[in-house]
């Protein structure tokens, strides 16, 4: 009887262990599924990443007709403004110092209490160019602060409100390819990788 309750009480605790082994386990594997990748349980990625080049104009200085800000989600150039929805309808906006450098506004520091609440973007300046950075970093970003970037220079962008089923942010990359003092105008290039999970940033359809 004695040996027979030992036995049990053994077999209780090691399927405890086990359980509570297998859960373990099982939070780690869903925690690097939701990194993304082709080993992942999410989604193979399927929209290609697309390297763009477009003109945005200075937020100061310029004619309110003129785009002077861009959505990285739908990549499309806007003039910044706050719909009837009480959303923002940018991710960031630019503008030029006196001393001819863009500044690249967050929407929250453009638009700090806007009644929908604005996107959170984080930026973080690069050590390699905007060819050579293939992969967002996932963590050093400097959240809804405007930068200061001169020609040449590479920012890598994290989009909080990506739309994502677990909330993974979209990553971008931006430079600034020229500035044209006279308009007031920067040439910009981007890409943003809008696949959930996915941290790649070089052109076409992602792996990881």
């Amino acid at each position: 009887m004695g040996t027979t309750l030992l036995l049990r009480n053994f077999s209780a605790r090691t399927f405890l262990r086990r359980a509570l082994s297998f859960s373990a386990v099982s939070v780690a594997v869903f925690a690097q599924a939701a990194c993304g990748g082709a080993a992942s349980l999410l989604s193979p990625a399927s929209i290609e990443n697309v390297t763009r080049i477009f003109s945005v104009y200075a937020l100061t200085g310029t004619s309110n007709a003129l785009p002077a800000a861009y959505k990285f989600t739908t990549e499309s150039l806007e003039r910044p403004q706050v719909l009837s929805s009480g959303a923002i309808n940018f991710d960031v906006a630019f503008d030029i110092t006196s001393d001819g450098r863009v500044r690249v506004l967050p929407a929250k520091f453009v638009v700090p209490l806007p009644p929908a609440g604005a996107p959170v973007v984080g930026l973080q300046k690069m050590t390699v160019t905007f060819d050579l950075l293939a992969r967002a970093p996932t963590a050093g970003f400097q959240t809804d602060s405007a930068v200061t970037v001169g020609i040449g220079e590479t920012y890598t962008i994290k989009l909080a409100n990506s739309g994502c089923t677990f909330r993974e942010p979209f990553y971008a990359k931006i430079t600034v390819d020229s500035i044209v003092l006279s308009q007031r105008r920067v040439v910009v290039r981007s890409l943003i990788n809008r696949n959930c999970g996915f941290f790649a940033l070089t052109d076409g359809l992602p792996t990881f």
